[in-house]
């Protein structure tokens, strides 16, 4: 069996990047959404607010950081700016296919993601408040029911990546064109970073 600390070493020596495997890895994620309806989340980090939209400062690692993402999700923001799962904001009738593109290659492509289903992942909780007597959800902390595990793959330092997306109606088979409420991704897996005890 192949372990995540395998690939990302295997990559590294293909990359020429002899310090890798003195670093050590733990679990990590990156976020982002498209709040300019581009159709691509991550490639204009650097123009979002942080950390309300994104957690990266632009779209590629420096030079002693790597992720081997093993899970891909997505999620909605209202124009207000809180996270809902998919399905809330935009119903259960949609899919959303995407590309994910590490350098100039898909490394997937035309891949599918469902907003109906489950399981339900990241935080479940939110803010209620009390309107006229009823209970009302204020927002949600990232959750979604969309989500693709074992991806395996890595992204490795100092090369530019991107997710491409496309949202389409199940049942009429159109284009759901997105004006309003932008779509999120989350890249999660294992992440190195440089291991300064080993490297000082």
């Amino acid at each position: 069996m192949i372990t995540a600390r395998d690939k990302i070493l295997h990559v590294a020596s293909k990359l020429g990047l002899t310090s890798l495997k003195d670093m050590q890895g733990s679990t990590g994620a990156v976020y982002d959404a498209d709040t300019d309806f581009s159709g691509q989340i991550f490639s204009s980090a650097t123009r979002h607010v942080f950390p309300g939209v994104t957690n990266v400062t632009e779209n590629q690692f420096e030079v002693n950081e790597a992720l081997l993402v093993e899970t891909i999700g997505f999620y909605g923001r209202t124009g207000g700016g809180n996270n809902f799962n998919l399905q809330q904001v935009y119903g259960s009738n949609q899919v959303i296919v995407f590309d994910l593109i590490i350098g100039n290659k898909r490394v997937m492509k035309d891949t599918p993601v469902f907003l109906a289903g489950s399981p339900y992942v990241f935080a479940n909780t939110a803010n209620i408040t009390s309107v006229d007597g009823e209970s009302q959800f204020q927002s949600f902390a990232p959750r979604h029911q969309v989500f693709m595990e074992g991806a395996g793959i890595l992204i490795p330092p100092q090369v530019q990546w991107y997710v491409e997306y496309r949202m389409f109606d199940l049942v009429t088979g159109a284009v759901t064109t997105l004006t309003e409420n932008p779509v999120g991704c989350y890249l999660f897996g294992t992440k190195v970073l440089l291991n300064f005890n080993t490297s000082i």
